[in-house]
């Protein structure tokens, strides 16, 4: 039953209208959000100044952006959506980039003042404290009791989804700005004014600063919310104008935003991007919605497609249960069941996968991604979740405020989803401020379990040992590039203190010309692609290419290329410390007393070219081949996704394998290939990496 509250109305406007109050309130939430924030990512605040908050990864080529934005804007002053500190020496578009210029732009006075370990920490823990405070305030405004909406803060910013991609993806960390963007949603329809029409547009722009993902989904949520309005009260939903509000909006929207728009479908249509995410294997299992992704469930979660961050979508049985309870109950929940059902269903992919196995069955993000403009660059699916979450909250943070209702009589009204402009103009949302122990005390309780169900704990934090080396590199005031092998998520780290530009670099969608140089250039075809090192009479000339493009020094990890670049290509060792070794493109090493190699010397060297990348038959360097080969195979598959089917692996094998087998000895490439039909017999399955090792193994 819903009672109503005694409550002297005027003594609640003007409690909603001081200022000083709103201030108060607000800096008690967002330090209650600071305090769980800091528990619940420990030991993060422990490691703030010496580690990165996440486990790496993705999370170095949001470092990566973070310095390239700054660089850009105080250093070089130059367009910071193009670049040739990667993919040196033509560079490459940073227009599809996952970019995130909010996050970039407040790192920028922190990186100055505390360096990029406090900067990149601070700003994901801003993210998690802003999400928790914004929704608090949307669902105040909604429902108007301060307990529930604390909780549906909990929700929405201690989600499984939140800590998953808090690991590495900082853009998709900062959703802090959508709870703000639909506060003012709906205060245009129930409240009007130019002001919250403005106040609207500025957060969908921030929210659109932070990742193209949740622009895309803020226009789908608000798109829901015009049809349920045309559809549930369509008279008192055309009557108050925000139609033109929404327009207006929109308009504002397209015009901040269209000279990035602008050349994004330029570069859409007049070039080819490889790198798209495979909406398939990035769909949600209808399971992971249901099982925790903790290392007890890994026999349930290691059967999804994708990787484990993608499919963290565990909703929680407590936020579950009264979520439902709420849509049974409470008819003006309704609207956000159905906002819920619909992100669910674009969360599970164009097609239905259920523990691991994919249903043919078409879903409504098929129709999407086939006849939407640009939706294909939004290709991972299971990202819908963060929305899914969001209607989760405010259903939770309705269950709770019935319940408290039910059984603590005499404090609640409800107001009808959509109230009429003139009556929620002059009354507005009650808002409870006298709350009794008991009730603190329940909501309390409810908070800590969802909490115990979303525990992260300990929450990975990673450090990087620098080799002194890349702070020499910076120390150089001379421009050139290098290639920095092997190439992965690190590489950019290291880029960021080198400050050179590198051959290659992880970008979200790669310009099909890039591609096609690493791949078709000599010597970086072959330390890069994995491609055929280049004849001994051609050598000269590609090494003079490579100066002609101030390609500098190659720095190696780890002995794969070491019989390349010292007995084919000759290259002078210039360092090797610190487990690195690095060559010198400019030097090379001589065999006769008058510094040029002799008619023996030349043959001897042919010799070599047809031997170096025979493996040996000395079982410790075959071993330590084995080992080497192993890495290049699960790296390649790292650059790839979590799994690669058959038919990808095989790509793989024909690039990375070159480097330990002759272009002859086709038969042990053939007899690899034909060992992964044992797990793969249609080449669609999804291969693990421990698979893989097996295979390369010959334990299959």
């Amino acid at each position: 039953m819903h009672m109503s509250r005694n409550i002297n109305n005027s003594v609640i406007q003007e409690k909603m209208t001081d200022g000083s109050g709103k201030i108060k309130e607000f800096a008690l939430v967002f330090a209650a959000y600071t305090l769980l924030t800091l528990i619940l990512t420990y030991p993060v605040i422990l490691r703030f100044s010496t580690h990165f908050m996440g486990d790496g990864g993705d999370g170095f080529q949001n470092i990566w952006n973070m310095w390239w934005l700054k660089t850009a804007l105080t250093e070089r002053l130059t367009d910071p959506y193009s670049t040739s500190h990667l993919h040196y020496p033509n560079g490459v578009t940073l227009l599809f980039q996952s970019l995130s210029p909010f996050n970039g732009l407040i790192s920028i006075p922190l990186q100055f003042m505390f360096g990029m370990k406090v900067a990149y920490n601070l700003v994901a823990v801003f993210s998690f404290i802003m999400s928790g405070v914004g929704m608090y305030f949307f669902a105040q405004y909604l429902i108007g009791h301060r307990l529930a909406a604390f909780i549906a803060g909990i929700i929405y910013t201690f989600s499984p989804y939140h800590f998953a991609h808090g690991l590495g993806h900082l853009q998709l960390v900062a959703m802090e700005w959508m709870p703000f963007f639909v506060l003012y949603l709906f205060k245009i329809f129930r409240e009007g004014g130019t002001r919250n029409t403005l106040l609207a547009t500025v957060f969908l722009i921030l929210t659109t600063l932070c990742s193209w993902y949740y622009l895309i989904y803020a226009l789908f949520f608000t798109a829901i919310f015009v049809i349920y309005g045309l559809i549930v009260q369509r008279k008192a939903f055309l009557e108050s104008g925000v139609l033109n509000r929404l327009v207006v909006m929109l308009l504002l929207l397209f015009i901040v935003m269209s000279p990035l728009t602008g050349r994004m479908i330029f570069a859409k249509f007049t070039q080819e991007f490889t790198g798209a995410p495979n909406p398939e294997i990035d769909s949600a299992d209808v399971t992971s919605f249901f099982v925790p992704s903790g290392m007890w469930f890994k026999s349930v979660w290691s059967k999804w497609s994708g990787n484990r961050a993608e499919n963290s979508n565990f909703l929680g049985y407590i936020a579950f249960g009264l979520s439902i309870y709420a849509l049974v109950r409470i008819p003006q929940s309704h609207f956000w069941g159905v906002a819920g059902a619909f992100f669910w269903l674009m969360a599970l992919g164009p097609y239905l996968t259920v523990a691991g196995a994919q249903i043919r069955f078409p879903l409504p993000y098929l129709l999407f991604h086939n006849y939407l403009p640009f939706f294909s660059f939004a290709g991972v699916p299971g990202r819908f979740d963060v929305m899914l979450k969001f209607c989760m909250a405010i259903l939770t943070a309705y269950a709770v405020f019935d319940l408290i209702a039910i059984y603590l009589p005499g404090t609640n009204e409800w107001l009808s989803f959509y109230p009429h402009p003139e009556t929620e103009r002059a009354r507005l949302i009650q808002v409870h401020w006298r709350m009794s122990g008991l009730e603190i005390l329940s909501v309390t309780l409810t908070g800590i379990l969802i909490c115990a169900e979303y525990l992260a704990i300990p929450y990975a934090t990673t450090t990087v040992d620098v080799p002194q080396y890349y702070r020499q590199l910076a120390d150089d005031p001379d421009e050139y590039g290098v290639i920095d092998l092997p190439t992965g998520p690190l590489t950019l780290y290291y880029a960021t203190i080198h400050k050179k530009p590198i051959v290659g670099g992880h970008v979200s969608r790669l310009p099909q010309k890039a591609s096609d140089f690493l791949e078709e250039t000599p010597i970086i075809a072959t330390l890069m692609r994995g491609g055929t090192p280049p004849p001994s009479d051609q050598i000269d000339d590609a090494l003079a290419m490579l100066g002609e493009y101030n390609i500098r020094y190659v720095i190696t990890h780890n002995d794969q290329h070491q019989p390349f670049l010292e007995d084919v290509l000759m290259l002078m060792n210039v360092y090797d410390q610190e487990g690195i070794k690095v060559y010198d493109f400019r030097h090379r090493e001589v065999s006769s007393d008058d510094g040029s190699a002799s008619d023996d010397d030349k043959a001897s060297e042919d010799r070599e070219v047809e031997e170096s990348n025979v493996p040996s038959i000395d079982p410790e360097v075959a071993e330590k081949q084995a080992e080497a080969l192993i890495q290049s195979v699960l790296r390649a598959i790292g650059s790839w996704g979590s799994r690669l089917t058959r038919r990808e692996l095989n790509k793989v094998i024909q690039s990375q394998f070159l480097s330990f087998f002759s272009d002859t000895d086709q038969d042990k490439i053939k007899q690899l290939q034909s060992q992964f039909e044992v797990y793969d017999t249609d080449g669609d399955r999804r291969l693990t990496p421990e698979e893989v090792t097996k295979v390369i193994l010959n334990q299959p």
